[in-house]
């Protein structure tokens, strides 16, 4: 849709509420992961050129983490399936993890985060649609 505009965004400082942080979810973004995600990717601003970065010994972890992506992106490039990726059957087993955010009474997290599971996607637009989904 070319003149899509999300109702949360940007714009909208992905509707975040204090008073929601304070007291409800992590995010204070409400529940909705589809508003988490492009905060997560948008907040962080423009792409950074790292060409003339000279990172210190404390950063050894980000110079080790760079090697792996790139020889990964290189491996793929060849045509070679990358270390760590599951094979057809293995990414069909692949189940959750649930994502679901807020806060709870210590001692209740599996109650809380299934009673949340099952109220927000019973109060989601495709749950209308009943089976076909």
């Amino acid at each position: 849709m070319p003149d899509y505009r999300p109702r949360l965004g940007r714009a909208t400082s992905y509707g975040f509420d204090l008073q929601q942080q304070k007291t409800q979810t992590y995010t204070g973004m409400g529940h909705d992961i589809n508003v988490h995600d492009p905060w997560a990717v948008e907040s962080q601003g423009a792409i950074q050129d790292r060409t003339r970065e000279h990172l210190g010994q404390s950063d050894k972890a980000i110079v080790a983490y760079r090697r792996l992506l790139l020889g990964a992106i290189e491996d793929v490039a060849q045509g070679r399936r990358p270390m760590m990726t599951p094979g057809r059957e293995a990414a069909r087993a692949i189940r959750g993890p649930a994502a679901i955010d807020g806060i709870c009474v210590a001692g209740t997290t599996r109650e809380y985060w299934l009673r949340l599971d099952r109220e927000r996607r019973a109060g989601a637009s495709w749950a209308q649609l009943g089976e076909a989904c």
